[in-house]
């Protein structure tokens, strides 16, 4: 114990004029300030005017109960140390006293230098537990993630590390589990980053119902979380996992169109080795969750089966399912869209075989045409269905729709050629289009050749308020936008691909 604490405003509670002042006089010769108060009332007034870093009072007052006055003290002053006088020292009376919220008692009579030491005590030990608290607090939040509430990145390092060593030295098994949430960065597009965060706090909480000590698990990135499984083996930690996957595939979200998309989790799950890292060992955790990301469905037609080669390696074929998915939910509002990229895709296959297209535009073709209207899963159906012309903040909406498509395609693939084709299939050879008004070549080769195929498509395709064009009149159509709305070597080539066509078919059916 320190022999001073420097300034320090005392307040004195006691009914006896005579042992009041003695103990003011004697106390004011080691603090800045000693205040007298003879009842609990004038007690009460003076925490309440003033600002006290210790309290020394009297248990029997003429007006009320000391004990009161340590209540109302410690709600007034939480950072004062307090202590009870009483001339009836008993385990009861401390006991009282403590509850009461005083750090220390002291029994009558006393040396007013004692009660000096027992003040500075009183205090100091306030001021460690709440600095104890405080640091207990900092320590809470530095470990908790501040969206979900549960345990952060920095508390799994340090209890994985933890885990590691115990596991070893007590020949347990230790097994690690990687999450992700499958398109979370689509699922926010799809229904807003409140409700996407909504759903982060959803997949907590299942989570918490089946992970229980001493397994722990905490918030790693964004949308993915790891667990820490102590005693469990592999085996055992994938069946509580695929527990795991089963109730967060129960958490559904429905967007303003009344869409609904299920919530999807990828886990990969590794157990403890001889000389692996607590690092290697999420890591490896890591890889095996890309792997189980990475299961493969059949591509959705035969012409992009043709034309896909190595899409298995290079996009997770998982996710380009979800957005097919999502095409379909726009199918279900408008059937048209479903049909018309389809049918573009097709004629853009069939153009770039012709014209000797690379992989990667091939692949730009097969992957993005399917998709390329994906963004209109955020227009309002009174826009995406209205027969007549648009007003111009309907024309604005419905020309937002590349820009989300593209911002919902990169989410889930690296392939550039793919998300630009989805953002730029609406630009113009001259300029003209959007969202980028790109022109000529900026504008990239299979978008170029797409907007022709997605074109003729939109013209020659029946919709509820109009007739289609006939395939001479869409193929007029084309070569009267080259080089305006089409890249005129492209648009020919085009055209003479239909006029081709429609030759062999004729001759099969006079044949």
């Amino acid at each position: 114990m320190r022999e001073t604490r420097g300034p320090m405003r005392v307040l004195v509670v006691e009914d006896d004029p005579a042992l009041g002042r003695l103990i003011q006089l004697v106390l004011a010769q080691h603090f800045s300030e000693v205040r007298l108060a003879k009842s609990g009332a004038e007690a009460v007034a003076e925490l309440t005017a003033g600002h006290f870093d210790a309290v020394a009072s009297d248990i029997s007052l003429p007006d009320m109960s000391g004990l009161d006055v340590i209540a109302q003290a410690r709600k007034l002053a939480p950072a004062a140390g307090i202590v009870a006088i009483t001339g009836f020292v008993d385990v009861d009376t401390a006991v009282r006293s403590m509850k009461a919220g005083a750090d220390d008692f002291l029994g009558k009579p006393f040396d007013a230098e004692i009660l000096w030491h027992v003040l500075n005590k009183a205090a100091d030990n306030r001021a460690r537990h709440i600095a104890a608290e405080q640091a207990a607090v900092y320590r809470q939040l530095a470990y908790t993630d501040a969206l979900t509430g549960c345990p952060n990145r920095r508390f799994i390092d340090e209890f994985l590390a933890d885990a590691v060593f115990q596991a070893r030295k007590l020949e347990r098994p230790l097994s690690v589990a990687y999450l992700d949430i499958d398109n979370f960065k689509l699922l926010n597009d799809f229904v807003g980053h409140e409700e996407g965060d909504r759903v982060l706090q959803r997949v907590v909480r299942a989570l918490s119902a089946h992970i229980e000590p001493p397994a722990q698990f905490g918030r790693f990135g964004g949308d993915e979380f790891v667990v820490v499984l102590p005693g469990l083996g592999e085996e055992r930690a994938r069946r509580l996992m695929e527990k795991v996957r089963r109730a967060i595939g129960q958490i559904e979200v429905v967007n303003g169109a009344r869409v609904t998309l299920p919530t999807r989790i990828s886990v990969g799950v590794a157990a403890l080795r001889e000389g692996q890292s607590p690092r290697d060992l999420v890591a490896e955790a890591e890889d095996a969750m890309y792997l189980d990301k990475a299961v493969t469905p059949g591509m959705v037609t035969a012409a992009m089966e043709r034309a896909l080669t190595r899409d298995e390696a290079l996009l997770k074929a998982g996710n380009v399912k979800a957005l097919r998915n999502l095409v379909k939910a726009i199918d279900r509002r408008d059937s048209y869209t479903r049909f018309h990229s389809d049918h573009a895709t097709q004629l853009a296959i069939r153009l770039g075989s012709d014209l000797g297209l690379g992989e990667e535009m091939m692949q730009a073709l097969a992957i993005g045409g399917p998709i390329h209207d994906l963004g209109k899963i955020v227009v309002p159906d009174e826009i995406l269905r209205k027969p007549g012309p648009l007003t111009i903040e309907e024309r604005r909406a419905m020309e937002e729709h590349p820009v989300m498509g593209a911002a919902i395609t990169a989410a889930v693939t690296d392939l550039d050629s793919v998300v630009n084709l989805v953002r730029h299939h609406h630009e113009r050879f001259d300029g003209e289009g959007y969202p980028g008004r790109l022109k000529g070549p900026e504008v990239p080769l299979a978008t170029r050749l797409f907007s022709i195929a997605d074109a003729y498509s939109a013209m020659t395709t029946d919709r509820p308020y109009r007739k289609g064009l006939t395939l001479e009149m869409a193929a007029e159509e084309i070569l009267r936008g080259r080089g305006t709305q089409f890249d005129p070597e492209l648009a020919e080539a085009f055209v003479r691909m239909i006029e081709r066509s429609a030759g062999d078919a004729a001759q099969g059916q006079a044949a």
